[in-house]
């Protein structure tokens, strides 16, 4: 993490971060755009403050909605000291608690906004972080994405860190080309930090708030308690404990709540309280027989146990009552796959997966295999794996397609590198050993051919030792035997 606190340093860093566009450019447009809101309760004290950015010219802004729970007014502070006051919470996301405010306008000028990217953010990629001021100097912090975790409601999201806090929530993440691609949440120890993705700016999922009343234009609370959306952070983040904890103090008062009732049999299970967790897809079951992620959650845990019959009925189960669920159409196409061997069903599943979910990696992965093994179309093969790569580059095996084709195109310097990524994540690949010891060979590096082919037998593949036989005569056998 790098603020704007060490200047110099902090100017040496940014052409890593930028590809053309200026800092300062970066830097001026987003903080016109981005915001403290504070409410107030009918006492006039501070209810909740948090960060935020404005999304359109008339004044639409993001920010958190557990600041409005007990709120009557709020208003909004842009970084150059002018304040607004909030007309309404338009809607909310239940799952992540972000709200959709508009805030009124002055004299009928325009706010700056910021303006979405077409393409997620992706693991490892250096972010600007416009954080609260009174928790980062300069109101800025540069960092990476740690880690990407795919999640039912929320999608993509990223795992990230920083010395910042809880009132940094709703701040906009910015990428090199200065457009938003990302949404900060806190959890409120301020340890646990996570980003959703701008693309639940066009979900489904959100939530209208009425006016309590339209004169006066104050804000009705609704169920803008932040409880729910905490528990699904705390899930990310593998605070799995801390999940059960809130949707415990959730669940009792929201006793309906079939959703929380199978988030928190998820987190059981993750934390080994099989008795809760059966508990809970209990009473999911008893309050919604219709609802669909308990059965694709008991799917996870049968694969899990190795009941692999039991875990394609559950998310039959779960497409019965969702048929779009592009998470439990992927995993019934690797069951299937794997049982009935139909190449065209499991390719016309995970096409059907990519197209109601274009985020979702395994699906991507899945698909590339079968172009590998079952058509001659290397430009399709190579696109679905790039993706897959740039979506999740700690999937297994996916670096050793991209290698092989690679390969088979004689490109043998960017097969050499993707085979190393490879052999970094799985150490067993045995494919990856081999090809590179070819790849090595190729460009005349022997001695690490035939030491990739040393390692490549002691795997199993034993075409390795004919390569050894024919092509490293005269390699010392220390070089490879070692």
């Amino acid at each position: 993490m790098i603020s704007r606190r060490i200047l110099i340093p902090f100017l040496l860093f940014i052409p890593l971060f930028l590809h053309g566009q200026s800092i300062v450019d970066i830097i001026n447009t987003t903080e016109k755009a981005v915001f403290e809101a504070r409410a107030y309760g009918s006492n006039k004290l501070l209810a909740g403050k948090a960060s935020g950015f404005f999304i359109s010219a008339d004044g639409l802004a993001i920010t958190m909605g557990y600041i409005f729970e007990h709120a009557d007014s709020a208003v909004v502070s842009i970084r150059s000291g002018k304040t607004f006051k909030v007309d309404k919470v338009v809607s909310f996301h239940p799952y992540t608690n972000i709200a959709l405010i508009k805030v009124e306008q002055s004299r009928q000028k325009s706010f700056d906004f910021l303006l979405p990217a077409k393409q997620s953010y992706k693991q490892g990629e250096e972010l600007l972080f416009f954080t609260h001021e009174q928790e980062s100097e300069d109101g800025m912090t540069l960092a990476p994405v740690n880690d990407v975790v795919h999640f039912p409601y929320l999608s993509r999201t990223g795992i990230i860190e920083g010395s910042y806090g809880r009132y940094s929530a709703g701040a906009p993440a910015i990428n090199s080309n200065g457009q938003l691609c990302g949404i900060v949440n806190v959890s409120k120890n301020g340890q646990h930090k996570i980003l959703y993705n701008t693309y639940l700016l066009n979900d489904s999922n959100w939530v209208n708030i009425p006016l309590s009343d339209a004169k006066d234009k104050k804000v009705n609370p609704g169920e803008l308690s932040d409880l729910f959306s905490l528990s699904f952070l705390n899930v990310i983040c593998d605070q799995h404990i801390e999940a059960a904890k809130s949707l415990s103090r959730y669940i009792r008062k929201h006793p309906e709540s079939e959703l929380a009732y199978c988030i928190r049999a998820y987190a059981r299970y993750n934390y080994q309280n099989l008795v809760g967790c059966r508990e809970d897809l209990k009473s999911c079951e008893e309050i919604n027989p219709n609802g669909f992620l308990q059965y694709y959650f008991k799917g996870l845990f049968k694969l899990k146990e190795n009941k692999i019959d039991e875990a394609g009925i559950n998310f039959d189960l779960c497409l019965d009552r969702k048929p779009d669920f592009a998470p439990a159409i992927s995993e019934l196409a690797i069951l299937n796959f794997a049982k009935y061997k139909d190449i065209k069903a499991a390719y016309r599943w995970h096409s059907e997966a990519i197209n109601s979910d274009s985020l979702l990696a395994q699906s991507y992965y899945e698909r590339s295999k079968l172009r590998m093994q079952h058509s001659s179309d290397q430009d399709a093969t190579l696109d679905d794996i790039n993706k897959t790569i740039y979506l999740d580059p700690d999937l297994s095996g996916s670096y050793s397609i991209r290698g092989t084709i690679y390969f088979s195109r004689k490109d043998y310097l960017l097969a050499i590198r993707d085979f190393d990524q490879a052999i970094e994540k799985d150490i067993n690949d045995v494919h990856a050993w081999f090809n590179r010891g070819v790849s090595h060979y190729n460009i005349g590096l022997h001695e690490k051919a035939c030491y990739d082919w040393d390692k490549a037998g002691k795997l199993g593949n034993f075409e390795a030792y004919k390569y050894i036989s024919r092509y490293c005569k005269n390699v010392k056998r220390n070089v490879y035997g070692r």
